[in-house]
């Protein structure tokens, strides 16, 4: 029998949420972690045609999650929910891209060929009646019937200005544009930003209609608006175009947000470190190392530029070992722990919190 406590409480795990936002704690640290399922979910049968055609059966996708989601025991922190999803071009189709899928994700046609294009692209209104934007709606009302207030409906994957037109026009082009003639791309951007905020704003009051709290692929809580502000695109640019294009519409995206958390990734994004740690109203930082890049630990002199700033941090371990070692360097205040690879057993978990505590008295 695992003690309740070791086990997911929203009244405690918000309580330490709500510390971690603010750069704090409460008896000890946020903690989200998986443990290896002793056996497989019973999945419905998949009788699809094609992919396409499996990713946007809303039946079947709400029901194969629910499976997951009733073979799963979410131990400390961790919250038990799912985002509907369609991938990470979501937003690339309001304006009229369509949407190509792979095994695991999807990516959306290019439909800004020329730099002539942006001009009608500025002048594109969003429309939300599309084919992709609506089966994440169906999604939504028929995981709610589905889950009832057994698991919670995370906020669908939207992304910002430049990954948007990175999308829609490819990345290599898109820089050309900003060289050429950056003003057009400038407005596009601006643009974009404006429907990334309407999307956010369509999306919040029906999710919080199903009386939950506000959370995300991330799996954070937070009571009131709250999300996870990106630009992968900005790898590519200097840190001048970054500063005069990029920053201006991270900034337009993140005025929903009573609380925000920079997904971060990869070590070329490093090179902008310091724009985001200058955003203005940003709470804490989200630093994806990534595969081959060594583990958590390898990486303290960037939580720690984190932590200086007044940013608290999602610590994205490969194990408890590594969690643990920088948990001891850096302490419990603003740290959020995720252990990315599933732990062997619910002792190991166990076992775990429990030394987490201890390092947090």
């Amino acid at each position: 029998m695992i003690p309740r406590h070791h086990l997911f409480d929203y009244d405690t795990a918000s309580a330490r949420f709500k510390a971690w936002w603010l750069g704090q704690k409460t008896d000890r640290p946020p903690v989200s972690l998986n443990v290896k399922s002793g056996h497989d979910p019973q999945l419905p049968p998949s009788h699809h045609s094609s992919l396409r055609e499996r990713w946007l059966d809303v039946e079947f996708q709400v029901a194969s999650v629910l499976a997951r989601l009733e073979s799963t025991q979410y131990f400390g922190d961790s919250v038990p929910c799912w985002m509907p999803n369609v991938g990470p071009d979501l937003c690339s189709t309001l304006f009229g891209a369509e949407l190509e899928f792979g095994e695991d994700t999807s990516w959306c046609q290019t439909t800004i060929h020329k730099p002539e294009d942006w001009t009608r692209f500025i002048e594109t209104p969003p429309n939300f009646e599309n084919l992709y934007w609506r089966t994440i709606e169906e999604m939504i009302e028929r995981a709610h019937q589905q889950f009832g207030d057994r698991f919670y409906i995370a906020m669908p994957d939207l992304h910002g200005s430049f990954d948007m037109l990175s999308g829609l026009r490819g990345a290599e082009d898109l820089c050309y544009d900003l060289i050429d003639d950056p003003e057009p791309v400038r407005q596009a951007s601006l643009h974009a930003s404006q429907v990334y905020v309407q999307a956010y704003n369509r999306l919040d009051p029906i999710l919080t209609s199903l009386g939950q709290p506000r959370t995300t692929w991330t799996n954070y809580l937070h009571d009131g608006p709250a999300y996870v502000p990106s630009c992968d695109f900005w790898c590519l640019v200097s840190g001048q175009i970054a500063r005069d294009y990029v920053v201006p519409t991270l900034e337009l995206e993140m005025t929903p947000f009573e609380r925000s958390i920079f997904h971060l990734d990869g070590p070329q994004a490093l090179h902008h470190l310091d724009l985001v740690l200058q955003l203005p109203g940003l709470n804490a930082v989200q630093w994806v190392y990534g595969a081959g890049q060594g583990r958590a630990s390898d990486w303290l002199d960037v939580y720690r530029q984190c932590r200086q700033a007044g940013k608290a941090i999602q610590v994205l371990a490969e194990d408890t070992e590594d969690a643990l070692n920088v948990l001891r360097e850096l302490g419990p205040d603003g740290v959020w722990l995720t252990i990315y690879n599933p732990l062997p057993s619910a002792d190991h978990a166990i076992n775990f919190l429990q030394t987490v505590n201890q390092l947090s008295a």
